[in-house]
């Protein structure tokens, strides 16, 4: 790890384990949960929230097979259906609290917090709100007053940092707020970072001004004449629906649609997504992988070296994309219907949320687990391990798909 981001890490600990300590604006301190029926909408106290429901009981399935589902490590494992409130809410003189990690609290001004549209993680796993890490707290800096309307759309966890977590749990917020019919009385959208390009690029690409751009890194205590706040896109749990993946398509895709291929835009139909800029899940005989794929032409990208249009472009052409599984995937959002994504686990790491995506939008899908030599214990040590790759085996795949669709446009050694 970096000193810079070893300094930062280790300071937002030291903040976190004080606030739980020294006491400073206790009043601040959320008394209770604020419920929402919806089942009766009017017994919400206007004074306090205004609740417009998007999708009401919205159910969503893991569509995958037996075999993948009976493999998820077993930390991580979800259930096949699950079922969601999906809702934007308006809160007069609403404040919220974030420690832009593991918690957002959506505070009303009768000080309770809001159930639904806060967000609470231990060890990753979301709590009942009555569980916020907020109520913890002790130590409350005074919140930045704002002007007008704040929209939030912090996330919790790495939504700061991370493009899959981005797309998945930042930006379709941007779709319930459209639904809710609120989007043009925003003044201020609170996201979680715009450290990276990825996130401004997004941001500019889907139209919002970054005059109107605030960011929790920023203002991780903030009050505003009145707070809009949703649903997290993907509710408690970790399963993709499928208006989320529509939604990121109907974004994004259309942007490039009627574009035509520079000269110096080389068509890439086979992609392999290299993890060669970071330190876990990395390919250890990836020079070996790379040598069994130059008789297909395949073409290694490290995802994190691409605009977002450069990513639509490339995933847009491509037929095949083979990669371990990590955040450079997402980009699977781009594919056509009918795209082989070709995905590799090492075993104390499987996941499922991109053959979630994959079976949502009609792509090909297969996946490669590869052996492990030491039992992992959870997501945290999971996701570090590095990968051996059967080399045999994608090629296995590579020479099946060829065979089936009678595509022989390079030969085979």
């Amino acid at each position: 790890m970096k000193p810079k981001a070893l300094y930062d890490k280790t300071t937002r600990r030291l903040k976190k384990i004080l606030g739980r300590v020294v006491p400073h604006n206790t009043r601040l301190k959320p008394t209770g949960v604020c419920r929402v029926n919806l089942d009766d909408l009017s017994s919400c106290n206007a004074r306090e929230l205004k609740v417009h429901s998007i999708y009401p009981r919205a159910v969503t399935t893991l569509d995958i097979p037996e075999p993948l589902y009976a493999s998820i490590s077993d930390y991580w494992k979800q259930p096949r259906s699950v079922q969601t409130n999906y809702m934007v809410v308006e809160v007069p003189n609403g404040r919220i609290y974030t420690d832009n990690e593991s918690s957002v609290a959506i505070v009303s001004h009768y000080n309770r917090v809001i159930e639904n549209v806060s967000l609470s993680l231990t060890d990753g796993k979301v709590t009942e709100p009555d569980l916020n890490n907020i109520f913890e707290q002790r130590y409350f800096s005074a919140p930045t007053r704002f002007k007008g309307t704040v929209f939030t759309m912090l996330s919790g966890g790495a939504g700061v940092n991370n493009i899959g977590h981005w797309f998945l749990d930042v930006l379709p917020r941007l779709h319930l707020l459209r639904e809710s019919g609120l989007f043009d009385e925003v003044d201020w959208f609170l996201v979680p970072s715009t450290r990276y390009s990825f996130q401004t690029e997004t941001l500019e690409l889907l139209g919002i001004p970054p005059e109107k751009i605030i960011t929790g890194m920023e203002y991780k205590h903030l009050v505003a004449d009145r707070l809009i706040a949703s649903t997290a896109p993907r509710g408690n749990h970790t399963l993709v629906p499928k208006w989320l993946c529509q939604y990121i398509r109907d974004a994004f895709l259309p942007l490039v649609e009627e574009e035509e291929l520079s000269q110096q835009e080389e068509e890439a139909p086979y992609l392999y997504i290299s993890r060669s800029d970071s330190a876990i899940r990395n390919v250890l005989n990836e020079q070996e992988l790379l040598e069994v794929l130059e008789p297909y032409n395949f073409k290694s990208i490290v995802s994190s070296r691409y605009s977002i249009l450069e990513k639509i472009r490339l995933f847009s052409q491509a037929k095949v994309v083979l990669s371990a599984t990590g955040a450079g995937l997402i980009s699977m959002f781009f594919c056509k219907p009918g795209t082989k994504v070709i995905e590799i686990f090492n075993e104390g790491f499987v996941i499922e949320p991109f053959y979630d995506i994959a079976t949502k939008i009609d792509l090909d899908y297969e996946y490669i687990i590869c052996k492990n030599n030491r039992k992992v214990k959870d997501a945290g040590e999971g996701q570090r391990q590095h990968l051996v790759v059967d080399t045999d085996r994608v090629v296995g795949i590579l020479k099946k798909m060829r065979k089936n669709t009678g595509e022989a446009r390079y030969s085979i050694t």
